[in-house]
């Protein structure tokens, strides 16, 4: 009786160690086919069990069927398939081009679990988007060119014909019948004149260089394009745009002289014949005329302004960004990001002209209130235009930097300056002070600085 109880005792050990081995029991020759099935159909046992004891948060209560050591905290960190996901850094859509973002790998973080376990099951891959079109409205101030340079077009220098003699003016007091006649007369010429009649002279002119920013202080530009993202931290793109600007009424010269009076009085009295009878209506001169001079130094006498025509341009150029990582981060998409960027292309510009308006001083009423200041008048013009450049195209290139923020998963704005350097015009043909004919003369690179706010959508 008792070998046999022995016997089944041995006989029942046996069964039961070879049946426990799916549960994570020690391995034995009498293999389970019901553990290999689990196997290959959930991988190892340790693996499955730290996914079914995966909690979100300490406070979570331990999952059921799980022991204290198998229960592990969940960071939900990704592998190298899944390195996109709660990544940071570079172009502002990057990494999920308009993906929705999940917080990552914080302890005691439950936000974003079930998305994140859904992406990594579904087998859908994320699809950034390659192409977005921009618009951007600016402005441009240049800070360096001149658009007209009188040494260059000395046949445009206003001074070098006038003539302060053209405006004298003068009265007269008296008559020879009442024995006096006073002759005041008012002119403009250089101090300590030999002459102060003498035409084409006068104290000073200036004559300075009109730069871009005196006649378009500050073009507005429009422009239109598309960018294509080549990769998180680059991007090409290609932009159209038109730029305008009212041209300016600008005084580009002033002549300053002295201004004078002089009285002149003379006597006179009846002429007689040879028998000394007076000849009515003829009078003789008694005596030399009385000369007076007085002036008034250094007086603005004539002011010349060119009235220059409206700026027309229309740009094309390529060019490329590169973005940084980003200098403000916060939840979803809303980052700010540096960038810098480089462009070059073409510009048409439209011809230059202008008219000229004179300003002149009236002699006789601003030496009675000893200033010219307030006593001008206009000096009429036939209203005929004086052409400066012609219609032409222009090589331009620009260097920018900028930060973008990224508003929603699918656009951004952007704000961004730096330095735009347009090629030098031709001057239209003319003919010098010399007489010479020129042609193929050149004025000067327009640098500037254009301030550019930009708004770009996503396809």
């Amino acid at each position: 009786m008792r070998l046999g109880t022995v016997i089944l005792s041995t006989t029942l050990s046996t069964a039961l160690l070879s049946g426990c081995s799916f549960i994570g029991g020690q391995s034995s020759q009498n293999a389970n086919p019901y553990a290999k099935q689990k196997t290959a159909q959930y991988g190892q046992y340790g693996q499955r069990a730290s996914q079914r004891c995966q909690i979100a948060s300490p406070r979570q209560p331990i999952p059921r069927g799980c022991r204290p050591e198998q229960v592990t905290i969940g960071t939900f960190a990704q592998g190298p398939g899944n390195a996109a996901y709660g990544a940071h850094g570079g172009f502002p859509q990057q990494p999920q081009f308009g993906q929705p973002q999940f917080t990552n790998g914080g302890y005691g973080n439950a936000v974003g679990q079930a998305p994140v376990h859904a992406a990594q099951t579904s087998g859908q891959r994320i699809r950034k988007p390659r192409l977005r079109g921009s618009l951007s409205l600016g402005v441009e101030k240049s800070i360096s060119g001149s658009l007209l340079d009188f040494d260059v077009r000395d046949d445009l220098s206003p001074s070098g014909g006038y003539n302060p003699q053209d405006f004298n003016r003068g009265r007269e007091a008296g008559s020879q019948a009442s024995g006096r006649v006073t002759t005041t007369r008012y002119t403009a010429n250089e101090q300590d004149a030999a002459n102060i009649f003498a035409p084409n002279t006068f104290e000073s002119a200036s004559n300075p260089t009109v730069s871009f920013d005196d006649v378009w202080s500050t073009p507005a530009s429009l422009k239109a394009g598309l960018e294509y993202i080549v990769n998180d931290n680059t991007t090409v793109f290609v932009n159209g745009g038109y730029a305008y600007s009212e041209g300016k009424d600008l005084t580009v010269s002033t002549v300053n002289a002295t201004l004078y009076e002089q009285v002149v009085s003379q006597d006179w009295i009846p002429s007689v014949d040879a028998n000394g009878d007076e000849i009515p209506g003829q009078f003789t001169p008694n005596g030399p005329p009385s000369v007076n001079e007085t002036f008034i130094p250094n007086q603005e006498i004539a002011r010349f302004a060119y009235d220059f025509s409206d700026l027309q341009r229309y740009d094309l150029e390529v060019g490329a960004r590169r973005y940084f990582n980003p200098i403000v981060r916060t939840d979803g998409y809303k980052t700010i990001t540096p960038f810098v960027g480089a462009s070059v292309g073409v510009s048409h510009v439209n011809a230059v002209s202008f008219k000229t308006n004179q300003t002149q001083a009236s002699y006789d009423t601003s030496f009675s209130a000893g200033t010219t200041e307030g006593n001008s008048f206009s000096v009429p013009t036939d209203g005929s235009t004086t052409e400066l450049y012609d219609s032409q195209w222009l090589p331009q290139g620009q260097l920018n930097f900028g930060a973008e923020w990224q508003l929603t998963p699918g656009f951004a704005i952007a704000a961004e300056t730096g330095l735009r350097v347009q090629g030098s015009r031709d001057y239209a043909d003319f003919t010098n002070s010399a007489g010479e004919f020129v042609e193929g003369s050149k004025g000067d690179v327009n640098v500037s600085v254009p301030f550019t706010l930009r708004g770009s959508v996503n396809f």
